[in-house]
């Protein structure tokens, strides 16, 4: 529901908004007298300690209520979130033992959803009710010691908000702490995290798979929420840092999770699947394929998790601030934005990124206004070149955002150019399980292997070129007729050349696939 109000609020597509409205009013039908709402069938009951997702359920009924309301100005779902929430806050208010543990055991989500309940409905007691809540956690590094990944990014996501809300320290102590050592110590190279659904308890622990029969590496829900906490911490200090990692999730971990019909999607995402997949699932599904709609897996997270991101997305493109403009994220689209200055800042954006670099910008507006245009450059860029307003071009460096301040006329164009050669990421000397091996990179993407474009078996693949050499090797070329469109690589192997298409593009051509994102590598030219 949360990700149908977002895309409702920007299409105001009329069939979308009857099915939202259709789809609400069985939830509100199942709401109890006193406010509670489950809308499990028996024998399943309120405050579960077995099950331990009550106020996780409740967190995303608020936030759908939230964004229902935001979508539509009607008020009847908001009005249903409010009665739940006044349920919970009187059960905690007369000692209802199920608070005692939820700090320990519940799935965090609902200090979010009472926090922007409280937004919605201007109610002060749903913001001092998550934070009553939030405090049954507090947040520090011990919370990668082997705790549920997604529950940690939530919280973590909360706890960002409320400082956001609040501006009170007590929300903003150890956050920055903990997301270092999330993205120096836990995060694949796609940008996923998580092993068997948790943090590892063991920094650089980086398994490409497991040999776990049921659970397997990146659960695509931990990089969502992974990407919300990020979201947060953008707005806290401005660091491009944020939207690097937010990128670096968005076009290989996520996207690589949905099928390019969006129609399918994996719940984990392994880096490496060879021939060890015998007794292995993918929630019901075997690992080397995607579970195809109307089929979900038997737990739904996920694939709702990237609807709602999907609806949700266009508002991570662009931030402001009083002086001005941030463009975080490259794809087509625009923006028109009133400031605190008083300036109005509005902005088209063409371009094919992330297959190519060029960012083409033009200013709109009626008359000229002053205000800062801040251009993300990735992390990933070595070299970029900037040229504003038909100036000459300057070369920006990357891993900040470039800034240009200055009145700015109607019709005003800047590009910036972003070089994509081919490139070797080389694992971390503490990455033990994959060590000897590199991932080939191109722009934001990282690119795998699969077994459908190799005439020998991939597991017997071997890079053969210096990583110092693989913008000079390795050759992308652009295939309009593969996969809806992609730059596939040309690389030198030891057993002949190698073809590697971008990670979210793979397992879309057979039933059962096969990749590689580590490659070993003999660094003799």
């Amino acid at each position: 529901m949360e990700g149908a109000a977002y895309t409702l609020a920007l299409t105001g597509d009329p069939a979308l908004g009857r099915e939202l409205e259709r789809i609400a009013g069985l939830v509100i039908a199942c709401q109890q007298k006193d406010g509670y709402i489950n809308t499990q069938a028996p024998p399943n009951r309120r405050f579960d300690p077995a099950i331990n997702h009550d106020l996780y359920t409740a967190g995303h009924f608020f936030e759908a209520a939230a964004a229902h309301y935001r979508a539509t100005g009607k008020p009847h779902l908001l009005d249903a979130a409010k009665r739940w929430a006044d349920y919970l806050i009187a059960e905690h208010r007369a000692g209802n033992p199920y608070f005692e543990t939820a700090g320990r055991k519940e799935h965090s989500e609902y200090e979010l959803g009472l926090l922007r309940l409280a937004r919605a409905t201007g109610e002060a007691r749903y913001l001092d009710f998550s934070k009553t809540l939030a405090r049954l956690i507090p947040v520090g590094r011990e919370l990668l010691a082997g705790r549920h990944a997604v529950r940690v990014n939530y919280l973590l996501t909360g706890y960002a908000d409320l400082f956001l809300e609040t501006g009170e320290e007590e929300w903003i102590r150890n956050l920055t702490a903990v997301w270092d050592e999330i993205v120096a110590t836990r995060s694949f190279v796609t940008g996923g995290v998580s092993v068997h659904e948790a943090y590892q308890k063991e920094p650089h622990w980086l398994p490409q798979s497991t040999d776990h029969p049921r659970r397997d590496i990146a659960e695509t829900c931990t990089s969502i929420s992974l990407a919300m906490f990020a979201w947060r911490l953008h707005s806290m200090t401005g660091d491009s840092r944020y939207f690097d990692q937010i990128e670096r999730i968005l076009y290989n971990h996520y996207l690589g999770a949905v099928s390019l019909d969006h129609l399918a999607t994996f719940y984990y995402n392994p880096l490496r699947m060879l021939a060890e997949t015998k007794g292995k699932t993918d929630h019901d599904g075997p690992l080397t394929r995607r579970t195809r709609l109307p089929e979900i897996h038997s737990t739904a997270c996920c694939v709702t998790n990237e609807w709602r991101f999907f609806g949700a997305l266009s508002e991570y493109l662009f931030s402001y601030d009083r002086d001005g403009l941030y463009v975080n994220l490259y794809t087509g689209g625009s923006v028109r934005q009133k400031l605190a200055s008083g300036a109005e800042a509005a902005v088209r954006v063409e371009t094919r990124y992330p297959h190519e670099g060029r960012i083409r910008l033009t200013i709109g507006g009626e008359k000229p206004q002053r205000f800062a245009l801040r251009l993300r450059v990735p992390a990933w860029c070595a070299s970029a070149r900037l040229r504003a307003a038909g100036g000459p071009p300057r070369a920006v460096p990357g891993g900040s955002y470039a800034v240009l301040e200055q009145e700015w006329k109607p019709g005003d164009r800047v590009v910036l150019d972003l070089d994509m050669p081919a490139r070797i990421i080389l694992p971390r000397p503490e990455e033990k399980e994959n060590a000897g091996q590199a991932v080939l990179a191109r722009g934001p993407l990282v690119y795998c292997l699969e077994q459908v474009d190799s005439r020998f078996p991939i597991a017997q693949a071997r890079l053969n070129l210096r990583p110092e050499d693989a913008a000079r090797r390795v050759k992308a070329h652009w295939r309009q007729d593969l996969l809806e469109g992609v730059y596939v690589l040309e690389a030198p192997g030891v057993a002949g050349p190698l073809t590697l298409v971008p990670f979210y593009a793979r397992a879309n051509r057979a039933e059962d696939n096969r990749w590689l994102t580590f490659l070993p590598l003999n660094s003799q030219r």
